[in-house]
């Protein structure tokens, strides 16, 4: 992860200055990285914890974690990365999970004595690690659009959950499916006005949807608003649609702006 890139950053409360853990994701290889900074201690340690979980809800098709530039040469954080390898096993479909760091860091040989090459692959560079995840992770049926900001690209939107809904036998999901990715995709034209990408992703229940923009202003969490429902004054009430009718949706950044994802699932029989 270059320096130069605007991603994420969660700074741990009552930490060292320098503590970050800096998260950015891409829209085309669906990989999210990961990138600790500074000294290990339980600050960071619980910033890192709250990373991983809010990424692994995305359902990302893999995850780097960046540790160059973290400062742990007893090791003390190494179990935490055989759990979050483990934490991405264990969803569905799986999330693998890799670690970047110098082979000659502490924390590498600390990591080598313990097994890793058995639980945890480890890779020198971050591309070389982004390339092992790309080369060996299954594809997953995808549909992508690229649209326009304008209201017509709300057309396509229909189209797409249509075709992805009768193709994938989803029916139930047609209509949630739409109302979803319209509201995503208009809150896009509104905010961002640039171009727009699109995926419908199948997964094993259900559809997941991810819309990237170029403004990379995350939404708030929608809030209870009083008064009545549908008053125009009243702003974020499409987010709390969206909020209601998926199983779990969040925001991301990338590179060039935004990733706003979420997930839709047929109910158990």
């Amino acid at each position: 992860m270059r320096r130069d890139e605007s991603p994420f950053l969660l700074t741990p409360g009552g930490g060292p200055t320098g503590q970050t853990v800096a998260v950015v994701t891409d829209f085309d290889t669906a990989i999210t990285e990961i990138a600790v900074h500074g000294r290990w201690d339980a600050d960071l340690n619980a910033a890192v914890v709250d990373a991983l979980s809010k990424c692994l809800a995305d359902q990302p098709s893999g995850m780097i974690v960046d540790l160059y530039d973290l400062g742990d040469p007893q090791g003390a954080s190494a179990g935490l990365w055989r759990a979050a390898r483990s934490w991405g096993e264990q969803r569905r479909p799986c999330v693998p999970v890799v670690v970047c760091l110098p082979t000659a860091a502490p924390l590498a040989a600390i990591l080598r004595r313990r097994g890793a090459r058995w639980f945890l692959p480890l890779y020198a560079t971050v591309p070389e690690g982004r390339a092992a995840l790309i080369a060996s992770t299954a594809h997953p049926e995808r549909l992508i659009l690229r649209l326009d900001p304008d209201a017509d690209a709300l057309t396509e939107v229909t189209a797409v959950i249509d075709r992805a809904c009768a193709g994938w036998n989803l029916p139930g999901l047609v209509r949630p499916g739409t109302a979803v990715l319209a509201e995503l995709v208009t809150n896009a034209i509104d905010h961002a006005g640039s171009r727009i990408d699109v995926a419908v992703t199948r997964r094993p229940r259900g559809l997941h949807l991810t819309v990237h923009d170029r403004n990379p202003a995350i939404p708030p969490p929608p809030v209870h608003l009083p008064g009545e429902p549908g008053d125009p004054a009243h702003r974020g009430l499409g987010l709390r649609m969206v909020h209601r009718m998926t199983d779990a949706w969040g925001a991301l950044p990338t590179r060039t702006g935004k990733l706003v994802w979420a997930t839709l699932n047929t109910p158990p029989t």
